[in-house]
């Protein structure tokens, strides 16, 4: 049943996403051929309207991600879908966690797509990076770095494992907050925020608190003497209370939940 919540979520998540995540790509491309490199081998460009349009777009695009978890998980569980939702065979965990898997791929797809828009920009000779030779000696090159370093693989795959818990720790809070302020009958959006940010502080405070003790200090540096530990440690200081605050959530949902 998981799977097919995620099918519905993953549905009305292309619906929004696919067409700004295209119109960023395009105008990146369009952009492309306005910028140029001046006497001093420095980035210009013949339209400044075109590149005020494309950071609008791609700051749109980010408000636009927050502004679907909120409403996926606020309208999907807590207003008028809840109805619908809840007489599905399903856990409250079902829902919520496919909610918070879609809300992550959201965000990492707008990051991706911020991420490759510049390289589309870049003012190269793309004849030149076509040429099957280069790319041939390019991931010749790779493969043998990776061979001779097989833990920048691993170092990699952490480093992603590092964001996706930052994600799952700031969407665990915006549910959190979300489904504290809906506990009361009125102000629930204001509450909401002001629950989120004293979340955010709590959150800030125990990590200082916590890693100002010598104790957990000589644990984490024996922890960091390589960047595995380091990176591993990050991420679980993020999971441990994205877990909690979704398991809060969860029994809120199942026991305290009003859709009246």
């Amino acid at each position: 049943m998981l799977l097919k919540l995620l099918k519905y979520d993953f549905r009305a998540m292309w619906k929004q996403f696919s067409l700004i995540w295209g119109a960023a790509l395009v105008l990146a491309l369009v952009n492309r051929f306005t910028l140029f490199r001046d006497a001093g081998n420095r980035v210009r460009t013949d339209s400044g309207m075109l590149m005020f349009v494309f950071i609008s777009v791609i700051v749109a695009m980010f408000v636009i991600a927050i502004i679907f978890v909120v409403n996926r998980f606020s309208k999907g569980l807590l207003g008028n879908e809840g109805y619908l939702m809840f007489t599905l065979p399903v856990r409250p965990w079902q829902l919520v966690l496919s909610k918070l898997i879609c809300g992550t791929v959201t965000w990492v797809g707008c990051g991706v797509v911020a991420f490759v828009s510049p390289f589309i920009m870049a003012p190269v000779n793309w004849l030149e990076l076509l040429q099957l030779s280069l790319w041939s000696e390019i991931f010749t090159d790779v493969f043998r770095g990776v061979m001779k370093h097989p833990g920048v693989l691993v170092l990699l795959a952490e480093f992603c494992l590092v964001i996706l818990s930052f994600l799952v720790l700031l969407i665990a809070a915006m549910y959190l907050a979300m489904a504290v302020g809906h506990l009361f009958s009125r102000q629930r959006r204001l509450i909401s925020v002001a629950v989120f940010i004293g979340l955010y502080i709590l959150i800030a405070n125990i990590y200082d608190r916590v890693f100002s003790v010598r104790f957990v200090q000589s644990l984490m540096n024996m922890a960091t003497v390589n960047a595995y530990g380091a990176m591993l440690t990050a991420s679980a200081i993020m999971l441990v209370p994205a877990l909690a605050f979704l398991a809060v959530v969860c029994w809120i949902l199942e026991n305290r939940l009003n859709l009246e």
